[in-house]
């Protein structure tokens, strides 16, 4: 793989870089350098990987302070974009039109969510956020899912005017995410609106929350086990349908060994059976492992999963 680049000067201090502008091949898994010709990359230039239909997941590196216009706007096959807070500079339409992008993997050293507002921002779809957040015994993970919203515009002709209303609970999620931090308490008070937006997407808030329970209060706890336990079978059954199964073997493995406050198991062994039968019929031998093993009933204390 043949990137295209160009040699640029900072106009702050004069430093030479590079600035990613394409790339001759074709590859599902785009990595971008950190180095090129002994120059730090620090940018991607407008329309740099636009329209680009071969590209499934994008790693882009610690060295890239800018992303500029449209850089992987309307990449029809994206799904996945791995990145770091050190972004300072994220201009419109970067991710615009990237109907399959589903998760943003952020690496967070500097405590700046700036990045993950400017994703939300340029996408009113249903992003899935992974946060690996830097403290001083390691990183902490937050695992964080912002449902979709719509704006719907009415003209009143007779009155002159364009009346505006927002559907979906997206709009409010996004709202948590300031430039410092994330308001995770708000988070998980929005949780009944999300339920009314639909099953698939309650479902994922729950998992991610209880799996990964950065700043998780008890009662917040209580509601997302209640959830879980409630829709067990239809959770299990889509886990197996996943397309991903290794990840989704991996989450089912932590659900079934998930344990509440009282020690009880979050899914009930109704639910497992009906999950048994299921992956069977699937002919999904390894789940059917997993949840025969669980269904014997051996697991401790479970409060946190790590992938």
């Amino acid at each position: 793989m043949a990137f295209l680049y160009e040699k640029k000067k900072s106009k702050k201090d004069g430093h030479e870089y590079i600035e990613i502008t394409g790339y001759e091949g074709n590859g599902e898994k785009l990595v971008i350098p950190k180095t090129i010709e002994g120059l730090s990359v620090e940018a991607i230039g407008n329309h740099s990987f636009s329209g680009r239909e071969d590209i499934v997941s994008v790693e882009i590196p610690e060295s890239v302070k800018t992303l500029y216009g449209f850089a992987f706007h309307n990449c029809k096959n994206l799904e996945k974009i791995s990145i770091f807070d050190s972004l300072d500079d994220y201009y419109d339409g970067v991710c615009r039109q990237c109907d399959k992008l589903k998760i943003i993997d952020i690496t967070v050293n500097s405590g700046w969510y700036e990045v993950i507002r400017n994703f939300l921002a340029d996408s009113d779809r249903t992003l899935e956020f992974r946060i690996h957040i830097k403290t001083d015994e390691g990183y902490d993970e937050a695992r964080l899912t912002f449902p979709e919203f719509v704006y719907d515009f009415n003209e009143n002709t007779m009155a002159r005017t364009i009346q505006f209303s927002i559907a979906g609970s997206g709009y409010a999620y996004r709202e948590c995410v300031d430039r410092r931090s994330i308001d995770y308490r708000e988070y998980d008070r929005l949780f009944d609106k999300a339920v009314i937006d639909g099953n698939a997407l309650s479902e994922s808030i729950a998992m991610g929350r209880l799996l990964f329970p950065k700043e998780l209060l008890e009662g917040y706890r209580a509601v997302y086990e209640k959830y879980v336990r409630k829709n067990g079978a239809g959770i299990l059954c889509r886990l197996i349908d996943d397309v991903n199964e290794d990840e989704s073997l991996e989450l089912m493995k932590a659900l079934l060994t998930y344990r509440c406050a009282d020690a009880q198991k979050v899914l009930e062994d109704a639910d497992i059976d009906k999950a048994i039968e299921y992956a069977a019929g699937k002919e999904k031998t390894l789940f059917s492992a997993a949840l025969m093993d669980a269904g014997a009933g051996t697991a401790g204390t479970a409060t946190e999963f790590v992938l």
